[in-house]
C-alpha cells in the first residue's frame, strides 16, 4: 500500500546520468544510457501511447556501475507483457532524467516528479515478469478504477466520460484538451481535480448516511474512514486528496471522542504531516492552492461576511445566501491570487461569480456519476439514465464557460509576478486581517450598541474593502512590471529542433517562426506558456519565414487556439511566389481564425511609432526590415527562399536569417541593404550549408545564437559552422546548452543571457 510520495532523498542514478547533483538548479539535459533494472511495481497509469509503470526498490545496472534506486518510472509499450501491481519485473531500456523547464513559463517535469520521489525515466525495450506475486488490494483498486472509467465513457461518450473520469477518479488521460483549457481559463479548473470538495462529498456523505441509519459515532466514523482511505488509494493519493483525507479523519476523530472540531487546527495538522513527509510539497501548485483555499475560507470569509452584512435582518434569505456565497468566493480568490498568478499567469475575473453557479450543483454531477455507475452494473439502461444527469450538468458548465468567455475582460493576462511583490501582497493581507480581528474582538468585548456599534460596523467593513483593493493593485502592478520594461528584448526560445524568436518592442510583440520537429505540440506547451508568463496576450506580427514544419507547426497551434490563448493580429509570409502547400494551409488557418495575412518583400519595413520629440534620434524606434527573398530569381520554396529580416533599434542591429542557405544566402550577400550586425540568429540551426564565409565577412556579427535540439539527429550545429563563426571573432551560444537565449538592448549596450545558465 502506497499513499505517500517519497521524501526528499536524492538519486545517485540521476546524478550518474547527468554528471551532476540532481538537486542543482543549473541542470543540463541528461544523455540517455542503456540500463537494466529489477524492481516491484507499485503504480500503473495508462497514457495515450504507453503505460507508465512506477517501480520501487530497484537494483539498477548502468555502464558497469550498480545502484539502488528507491523509485523509477518506466514507459512500457502496449506490445509488452501485461504487468500487475506487486509484480517483480526485470527491464532493459534507455534511461534519462526528466526534463527541466527550458523557457520561462514551461512545465518543469523534473521538479514535478521529484516531489513524488521520481528522478529517472526508463523507456523499456524488454520487459520480463520474474515474480507474478501481486498486491491484491492495490491491483483490485487499479482494476476497479479502470472498469469505472470504462462505464463512464460507454454511457457518456469520450468527451463527458473523460471529464467525469477526471472528476470522480482523478484520471485525466481521457480528458478533452479543449474542455480542460476552457475550465482553467474560466477559473473552474479545480472541478477537474480531486479536491476537498470531492473528498468531503464522499467521506462526509457516507459518514452522515451511516449516522442517520442508526450507527454510532465510532462505527460510522470507522466505516467512513476506511471507505475514504480506499478511495484515496484508488485515485492515486494526490496532495489535495491527502489533505482532505487527513482533515476528514480529524473531523471524525473529534466526533468519535466528543471533542469540538477546529478547521484551522486540522488544516495546520494536515500541512505539517504532508510537509514532514515531503518538504518539496511547499513548492507544489496543488499544495498551495488546496491549502490556500481552506485558509482563505478560515481567515477572510468573516471579513467579507461583515462587509456584505450577511447577518443583517434587512436582507432576505436569498440575499443572505448570495452574500454569503460571494463572501466565500472572494475569500478564496483573494488569498489564492498569488499562487494563481505565479503558476498560471492570468486571472479570470468572472470566476468569483461563476463558481457561485457551478459549485452548488457539483454534488449533483458527482452523485449521479456514482449512483449511475453502480446502477449500470445491474442495469445498463437504468445506470445510463442516471449518468445522463452528470452529462447534463457538464453541458451546462460548458455553456456557462463559453458565455463567460465572451464577456469583456474575461481574461487578464498579468505574467508571472516578481517574488518581492508577492511578499508585499501577503504582508498587506496579514495586516488587514490583523486589523479586522482586533476591531472585532474590541467590539465583542465592549458589547457596543447604538451609534457606538454603528461606528464599529463601519470600521469593520474597511478591511474588506482594503483586501479587494490589494488584489486589484497586485494584478495591475504585475502587468505593469512587464509593460514598462526599458529597451527591447529578443528571445530565442528553446523549442528543441526548431525556431521561435520573440521580439518585445516598446509598443508591440513580434514572433519570428514557431515550430519544432522533435517536441510534440511545441506551440501549446513551450511557446504559449512562455508568452503568458511574460504578460503577452497579443502578438502584433507573426512571421513565417518558410513552410517547414519545424518553423510553423507551433504557429498553427497558436492560430487555432486564439480564443483561449494568445491573439495573433497579423501573419506575415514571404511573397506568393515562394508559398508551398504548408504556407498556404497556414494562411487559410489564419484567415479562418480572424488573423490578417500579409506578405513582405525586400525593402518593406515594419516600424514602431516614435514620440515626435524622439524622431530622427534612433532611440526607441524598432524597425524590422525585409532583406529577402527576391522575386523572379528562380529560388525554390523552402530554405533558400526563407524570409530574412533585419532588426534595428538605435545602434543595435540583429540579423534573423530563418533557414536561408544556398542561392538564397548568396543573393542575400549581394543585397546592398546588408551590413554589419551585432547579433546573428544563425540560419538553419547552425547547418554546414548556411552561414558561409562570405556572409560572415559581410555581416561580422559579434554574437551568434543557434536554436537546435539536444542530441538532434542532424548533428546541428555542425562543427564547420562553429569554426567559421569563431574565425570572425563571433561568440556562439546555443539553446542546447543554455535553454532560451535572451538579448536585451537599450539601443547602445546589449546583454546576453541563458535561461539555464548565467554570466554569458
Amino acid at each position: 500500500m502506497c499513499l505517500w510520495g517519497a521524501g526528499d532523498e536524492t538519486s545517485a542514478l540521476a546524478g550518474a546520468l547527468t554528471g551532476e547533483n540532481p538537486d542543482t538548479e543549473e541542470s543540463r539535459s541528461a544523455r540517455e544510457e542503456s540500463v537494466t533494472l529489477q524492481g516491484t511495481v507499485y503504480r500503473i497509469e495508462e497514457k495515450a501511447k504507453v503505460t507508465a509503470v512506477c517501480v520501487k526498490d530497484n537494483a539498477v545496472s548502468v555502464s558497469g556501475h550498480k545502484f539502488n534506486e528507491s523509485k523509477i518510472m518506466v514507459y512500457i509499450r502496449p506490445d509488452q507483457p501485461e504487468i500487475k501491481i506487486g509484480n517483480r519485473i526485470k527491464i532493459s531500456g534507455e534511461a534519462s532524467v526528466f526534463e527541466t523547464a527550458r523557457n520561462p513559463g514551461n512545465f518543469d517535469q523534473r521538479a514535478y516528479y521529484a516531489r513524488q520521489g521520481l528522478y529517472v525515466l526508463v523507456w523499456a525495450e524488454a520487459v520480463e515478469v520474474i515474480s507474478a506475486e501481486t498486491d491484491r488490494l492495490q491491483h483490485f483498486l487499479y482494476e476497479m478504477r479502470s472498469g469505472w472509467r470504462k462505464i463512464l465513457t460507454e454511457h457518456l461518450g469520450e468527451y463527458y466520460g473523460g471529464t467525469m473520469s477526471a472528476v470522480l477518479l482523478g484520471d485525466k488521460s481521457g480528458l478533452d484538451a479543449e474542455m480542460k483549457k476552457l475550465y482553467q481559463k474560466n477559473g473552474i479548473g479545480h472541478l477537474l481535480a480531486i479536491s476537498g470538495l470531492h473528498m468531503s462529498f464522499i467521506g462526509m456523505g457516507v459518514y452522515s448516511l451511516l449516522r442517520r441509519s442508526g450507527l454510532g459515532f465510532i462505527s460510522a466514523g470507522a466505516a467512513g474512514s476506511v471507505i475514504l482511505l480506499l478511495y484515496t488509494m484508488m485515485i492515486g493519493a494526490g496532495v489535495s486528496s491527502l489533505r482532505a483525507l487527513i482533515m476528514f479523519l480529524v473531523k471524525v476523530g473529534a466526533d468519535m471522542t466528543g471533542r469540538d472540531y477546529d478547521l484551522a487546527t486540522s488544516l495546520a495538522l494536515a500541512a505539517a504531516v504532508l510537509c514532514w513527509r515531503q518538504p518539496l510539497y511547499i513548492t507544489d501548485a496543488g499544495f498551495l492552492l488546496s491549502f490556500g483555499a481552506i485558509l482563505g475560507l478560515v481567515l477572510l470569509t468573516p471579513i467579507f461576511r461583515e462587509l456584505f452584512g450577511t447577518e443583517s435582518s434587512k436582507l432576505p434569505a436569498a440575499g443572505r445566501w448570495l452574500a454569503g456565497g460571494l463572501a466565500s468566493s472572494l475569500s478564496v480568490n483573494i488569498l489564492l491570487l498569488g499562487p494563481v498568478l505565479y503558476f498560471y499567469y492570468e486571472i479570470p475575473p468572472y470566476s468569483v461569480f461563476l463558481n457561485l453557479l457551478v459549485i452548488p450543483v457539483m454534488p449533483v454531477a458527482m452523485g449521479a456519476g456514482i449512483i449511475g455507475s453502480a446502477l449500470a452494473l445491474i442495469s445498463a439502461a437504468a445506470g445510463g439514465a442516471v449518468l445522463k444527469l452528470s452529462g447534463a450538468v457538464l453541458w451546462v458548465y460548458d455553456q456557462l464557460c463559453s458565455a463567460a468567455g465572451m464577456l469583456p475582460g474575461s481574461r487578464l493576462v498579468t505574467g508571472k509576478p516578481w517574488a518581492d511583490w508577492l511578499i508585499v501582497y501577503y504582508v498587506m493581507l496579514g495586516c488587514l486581517c490583523g486589523l479586522f480581528y482586533c476591531l472585532y474582538r474590541k467590539r465583542e468585548a465592549e458589547g457596543a450598541e447604538g451609534s457606538h456599534g454603528d461606528r464599529y460596523t463601519v470600521m469593520l467593513r474597511l478591511p474588506g474593502c482594503g483586501l479587494v483593493m490589494c488584489a486589484v493593485l497586485m494584478t495591475v502592478i504585475c502587468r505593469m512590471e512587464y509593460d514598462r520594461a526599458d529597451g527591447i528584448q529578443a528571445a530565442v526560445l528553446d523549442v528543441g529542433q526548431g525556431d521561435a524568436i520573440h521580439i518585445r518592442g516598446r509598443e508591440g510583440n513580434y514572433l519570428i517562426d514557431g515550430g519544432s520537429s522533435d517536441v510534440s505540440s511545441a506551440g501549446i506547451y513551450r511557446i504559449e506558456p512562455y508568452f503568458l508568463a511574460n504578460a503577452v496576450d497579443t502578438l502584433d506580427y507573426v512571421f513565417a519565414t518558410h513552410g517547414d514544419e519545424d518553423h510553423i507547426n507551433g504557429i498553427q497551434e497558436l492560430l487555432e487556439g486564439q480564443e483561449l490563448g494568445v491573439r495573433i493580429r497579423r501573419l506575415v509570409m514571404p511573397p506568393e511566389e515562394f508559398h508551398d502547400e504548408k504556407l498556404e494551409g497556414l494562411a487559410l488557418t489564419a484567415q479562418e481564425n480572424g488573423t490578417k495575412v500579409l506578405v513582405m518583400r525586400p525593402g518593406d519595413e515594419i516600424a514602431e511609432d516614435t514620440a515626435p520629440e524622439r524622431k530622427g534620434s534612433g532611440k526607441d524606434a524598432l524597425v524590422l526590415t525585409c532583406l529577402g527573398p527576391e522575386e523572379g530569381k528562380g529560388l525554390k520554396p523552402g530554405n533558400e527562399a526563407s524570409l530574412v529580416l533585419g532588426l534595428s533599434y538605435g545602434e543595435f542591429h540583429m540579423l534573423l536569417a530563418g533557414d536561408v542557405e544556398g542561392r538564397g544566402e548568396q543573393m542575400l550577400c549581394e543585397n546592398d541593404s546588408l551590413g554589419q550586425y551585432d547579433v546573428l540568429k544563425a540560419a538553419h540551426h547552425g547547418s554546414r550549408n548556411s552561414g558561409t564565409e562570405e556572409l560572415l565577412q559581410v555581416t561580422r556579427p559579434s554574437v551568434a545564437l543557434i536554436s537546435a535540439g539536444v542530441d538532434n539527429r542532424y548533428g546541428h550545429p555542425h562543427p564547420e559552422t562553429l569554426e567559421r563563426l569563431a574565425g570572425v571573432g563571433c561568440r556562439t551560444y546555443s539553446t542546447q546548452e543554455n535553454g532560451m537565449l535572451t538579448v536585451w538592448t537599450d539601443g547602445e549596450m546589449m546583454k546576453v543571457e541563458g535561461f539555464l545558465t548565467t554570466g554569458l
